[in-house]
């Protein structure tokens, strides 16, 4: 009995003791599915495990304090560790680099004041979202001041308006998108100089039909107090390598994710069997009730971009067509779970979620299912149909109730010129779009290969026909004359 109350203590202290990273998780903290083409929650093979919690409490940088953002950049890690009003900067093996708390801003010692997004372009420059400053504040790779760019100034600005940025995005030719709270206009856009140039990508105005209806015939002193339409406010930003501008707004909304262009489009691709909204099916009551909550997004370089769920802490994956490739995470008390994620972003193939609520990294890294759909995906995007569809069918073999994987064999095979072929992955894929296509061309398959056949169907069948009325008129008047001669 003492043998197992000692053996009980020392592994409760070992719990306890500090550590920069915790140890790989064997196990899923949470169950894999995925939703099939009827909109039902399958099971499904787990595509990402998480590999390791960074706790907060490294010893080269102290605790982290409320961290509301990241970006990678470079194998480098940059955390907006926004309760210390700093920036944590750690290499790809998550040691500690630097850390940015004060600068230098024309000759005075200047800090942050709660900020609340961070983006680091190419040349390493770092910019800021300083949201109690009401600023955004480039640094230089070594933390050195560039300028600041303060709140925008247009006639186009309303009377009121009140500038607190919290996101912020810098493409190649160093435009700045910015997201301010309370903003429902768009995306706040400067340009290199700082300069305001207007409004891009706002949301279309959301309303109840029935609220509508009573506005209608409502009094002016009536439609006063009633709720006003406006436009769905955006809640994080981020960019591809062709810059477009990937966002996500908060409420519930047919287009969480968006895909914004430079005329303020939203080109985002839904070819998938569903909208790009997340859960499908979700609870009702208790505190995880209601649709899915996107609070971040990132991209990598072959079109897959990841929300971040911040109700249930799930992460949802898609391609560049709008297929949802897979689910993964959990809100919970276990290793690798969360309780307030609310960033997301990519180191390689690892995928980081930053957890505000329990002030620390994890990083989850692919199962051999997850890294054979990414696989997949990356060689389709680059023109390998035939190396993409072997790995579909590695998914395959691995799940067989996967249908995004039937459809992108079929699609390999479409593009082999396999149509008949290609027909029966489309059908066990569910995938009407491209069942089309595959028949389209099977049908003209079939044209071609019998054109001379069917060409000479279609010169006999009247010659013959004609033949036969010759045939009979002949006939009938050879009747008509032994007829004459008898009678």
């Amino acid at each position: 009995m003492r043998v197992k109350t000692k053996v009980m203590v020392l592994l409760i202290i070992f719990l306890l003791l500090p550590s920069h990273i915790a140890p790989s998780v064997s196990a899923a903290p949470y169950e894999g599915y995925n939703y099939s083409y009827w909109e039902k929650a399958e099971p499904s093979a787990i595509a990402y495990l998480p590999k390791a919690v960074l706790d907060g409490r490294g010893e080269d940088y102290g605790l982290l304090n409320s961290p509301e953002d990241i970006y990678v950049r470079d194998d480098k890690i940059y955390i907006l560790d926004s309760g210390n009003n700093r920036i944590v900067i750690l290499d790809k093996n998550y040691n500690f680099i630097s850390e940015i708390a004060q600068f230098n801003n024309d000759g005075q010692s200047d800090t942050l004041n709660n900020p609340q997004g961070i983006f680091v372009t190419e040349n390493n420059h770092i910019y800021i979202a300083d949201t109690e400053n009401r600023r955004i504040i480039q640094l230089d790779g070594n933390g050195d001041f560039i300028k600041e760019i303060g709140a925008p100034e247009s006639d186009v600005i309303r009377a009121g308006f009140e500038y607190r940025p919290v996101k912020v995005a810098v493409d190649s030719a160093e435009r700045v998108y910015v997201i301010g709270r309370g903003v429902y206009d768009g995306i706040i856009e400067f340009d290199a100089d700082g300069n305001f140039t207007g409004y891009t990508g706002a949301n279309k105005v959301s309303f109840n039909p029935i609220d509508l209806f009573w506005r209608t015939v409502a009094t002016r002193e009536q439609r006063a107090k009633m709720s006003l339409f406006i436009p769905i406010e955006f809640n994080n930003i981020d960019m591809d390598d062709e810059g477009f501008i990937y966002t996500t707004n908060a409420e519930d909304s047919n287009t969480p994710i968006q895909r914004i262009n430079a005329t303020g489009t939203d080109i985002v691709r839904r070819e998938g069997y569903h909208e790009i909204i997340g859960d499908i099916q979700y609870p009702h009551r208790g505190t995880q009730s209601g649709r899915t909550t996107f609070i971040d997004v990132t991209v990598n370089e072959y079109g897959m971009y990841s929300g971040l769920d911040s109700r249930r802490g799930r992460v949802f994956t898609y391609d560049e067509d709008g297929n949802l490739l897979y689910i993964f995470g959990k809100l919970g008390n276990q290793v690798g779970t969360f309780d307030t994620p609310v960033a997301i972003d990519r180191l390689g193939e690892n995928i980081i979620v930053l957890d505000k609520g329990y002030n620390n990294l994890v990083v989850f890294e692919p199962t051999a299912f997850g890294e054979n759909v990414n696989q997949a995906v990356m060689h389709y995007n680059l023109g390998d149909e035939e190396k993409s569809a072997a790995y579909w069918r590695e998914v395959l073999r691995l799940d067989a109730n996967y249908e995004v994987a039937y459809v992108g064999i079929g699609k390999s095979l479409l593009a082999e010129g396999e149509n008949k072929e290609a027909l029966t992955y489309f059908e066990n894929g569910n995938s009407k779009l491209y069942y089309s296509k595959a028949f389209k061309r099977y049908r003209k398959d079939v044209l071609r290969d019998n054109f001379g056949t069917i060409m000479t169907i279609i010169v006999l069948i009247p010659i013959s026909y004609l033949v036969f009325l010759i045939y009979r008129s002949i006939r009938r008047r050879r009747a008509e004359a032994h007829v004459e001669r008898v009678s």
